[in-house]
């Protein structure tokens, strides 16, 4: 571990500091006893002298830290109750104060054995919040991220760094050359043993890396925004409770914690002058693609972007006709890419879309969410055997994602001719059976695509494919997207009077849907606020056939 060379004074007078514990813990019985701090972990010469945690049964004071000087060495002691120490470690009782001792690397020396454990139950804690925190932060972008398993430990310290400003020195120290590699090792090993303990109830490992379940994902998403609060006030609770803990340890009096305080700001803000930053714990996630890893710092251009992918020359860039203009087609010899880039949406079709169909489904039209959903939902629909396109590519800062391009044909052109002829063929038939079941199938997945226009479908080899997810999402909207499948089609027939194809086409469907859905969705897709929110696109008679058949569903 890195740093323990100069444990070797430490060593030559522990049994001198051991000795005067009776002294110092008011004659409670010492538990338990490690080295933490910046004398283990920091690099040679970094730090004077060394603290000792020691742990005591039924310690009077609670929590007090005292210094000594061994021989000219000083050792400082923070004596703590066993009882209260593991209340911090299992519920954040001080803060953390004490359980980020154990997070950074550190050395037992008395009971390995307990302070072991003590570490391991600190570290699994630590790792399952910050795995929720990733939740709030990425919401469905998580089903497709991955993180080094020190992620985990750097992220917890960074926030402490960032609301309990004496934490901030350690922090630089942990991650400065040379002693850099070998804490990252540590941590690595610590948080890769304590997310094996936890046997993938929330944290599971892909390969090295660490991606979340998604049970998990679908639980923590469901309070997102309550949770998003109650995380701000939980770490300004920690900040408040870090220094409060510090405090008492110390005595200090408030001019002297004001000192605690300005003091480790003003090395923050030299630092800041020498253009020194704490590390982002965010260079240790990535997201998965079908090309490999992409960092989720990463930012580049669209040009930058066509240079990395090394494609063939010459390369054009076309705008899909029929779609936003933030979807360009990238062909390159006989390569073809699909690149989305997601702005934020505040035009005429998302108003108008959110106005008609209040009270039914609203669209999210900002393009940091509608990124999260494609992404997302393209990863959980895949793993599950949705024909989906392939992503290759994406920056979150620059909000890009590149996908493979589907060579097939959009099933719009399918709905228009059906739609408008007297009677389906049977290849027809068989064409809308199976979106039925191909829409029942990512119902069956707890998925809502919530943008289910024709268009967003397309036929290859006689396949289906999904090409737009950046409204869909883990709930049950199902009814809405078969009242926007079934009723937008509709608004294609152009005859005053729907022809038997379009009941043939609506039947059919119903059959494909039945064989992995519930009938039941079918007929609530037929209520009035959705019919209603398509009586702008489709004719009243047009909707009351399809509506009449849903209805009829068993």
């Amino acid at each position: 571990m890195a740093g323990l060379s100069s444990l070797r004074a430490v060593t030559d007078v522990t049994e001198t500091a051991l000795r005067s514990l009776n002294d110092l813990t008011a004659h409670a019985k010492p538990s338990a006893v490690c080295a933490y701090g910046p004398g283990v972990f920091a690099k040679p010469g970094a730090s004077r002298g060394e603290d000792l945690l020691v742990l005591c049964e039924a310690y009077p004071n609670g929590l007090r830290a005292h210094l000594r000087v061994f021989d000219g060495y000083p050792v400082r002691f923070l004596i703590v109750d066993r009882t209260l120490a593991e209340s911090d470690v299992e519920r954040g009782t001080l803060g953390d104060y004490l359980t980020e001792q154990l997070l950074y690397p550190h050395k037992p020396l008395i009971n390995t054995d307990y302070l072991d454990a003590l570490a391991q139950k600190a570290t699994v804690r630590v790792a399952k919040e910050e795995a929720k925190d990733l939740v709030l932060e990425f919401a469905e972008m998580c089903r497709g991220l991955v993180a080094t398993p020190e992620f985990f430990g750097l992220s917890r310290m960074r926030k402490l760094a960032r609301v309990f400003v004496p934490s901030l020195a350690s922090y630089h120290r942990l991650l400065e050359e040379p002693v850099r590699g070998p804490n990252l090792a540590s941590l690595r090993q610590s948080f890769k043993a304590a997310i094996s303990a936890t046997n993938g109830e929330e944290l599971l490992f892909d390969g090295d890396y660490v991606a979340l379940n998604d049970a998990a994902v679908d639980r923590w998403l469901k309070d997102r925004v309550s949770e998003q609060v109650v995380n701000v006030f939980r770490q300004s609770q920690r900040a408040f409770y870090s220094y409060l803990s510090k405090g008492r340890a110390l005595y200090l009096s408030p001019e002297l914690l004001a000192r605690e305080v300005v003091s480790p700001l003003k090395l923050v803000l030299d630092q800041e002058l020498d253009q020194r930053k704490p590390e982002d714990p965010k260079n240790f996630l990535f997201l998965r693609t079908w090309e490999g890893l992409v960092p989720v710092t990463e930012r580049v251009s669209l040009d930058e972007l066509i240079g990395s992918l090394k494609l063939p020359r010459p390369v054009t860039i076309t705008p899909l006709a029929g779609v936003l203009n933030e979807v360009s087609l990238v062909t390159a010899g006989k390569q073809q890419l699909v690149v989305k880039k997601f702005t934020d949406w505040h035009g005429f079709k998302w108003f108008t879309l959110n106005l008609v169909s209040v009270g039914s489904k609203l669209f999210a039209v900002s393009g940091k969410a509608r990124m999260r959903n494609e992404y997302g939902m393209n990863r959980y629909l895949s793993k599950r055997g949705v024909r989906v396109p392939n992503i290759v590519y994406l920056s979150i800062r620059q909000r890009i994602l590149v996908e493979q391009y589907v060579d097939g044909m959009s099933l719009t052109e399918s709905v228009k001719q059906a739609v408008n002829q007297q009677n389906l063929t049977p290849s027809q038939s068989h064409l809308f059976e199976s979106l039925g079941e191909t829409l029942a199938g990512v119902h069956g997945v707890g998925v809502s695509i919530g943008d289910s226009k024709p268009e967003n479908f397309l036929v290859k080899d006689g396949e289906l494919f999904i090409v737009d997810l950046e409204q869909a999402g883990k709930r049950s909207d199902y009814p809405w997207d078969i009242a926007e499948l079934m009723f937008y089609a509709g608004h294609y027939c152009t005859r005053p009077l729907p022809p038997p194809a379009l009941r043939e086409l609506v039947e059919a469907f119903v059959k494909g849907y039945l064989r992995k859905g519930r009938a039941e969705e079918l007929r609530k897709a037929t209520i009035v606020r959705h019919a209603k929110a398509f009586s702008v696109w489709t004719a009243p008679v047009v909707i009351l056939e399809i509506s009449r058949v849903l209805h009829a569903a068993k």
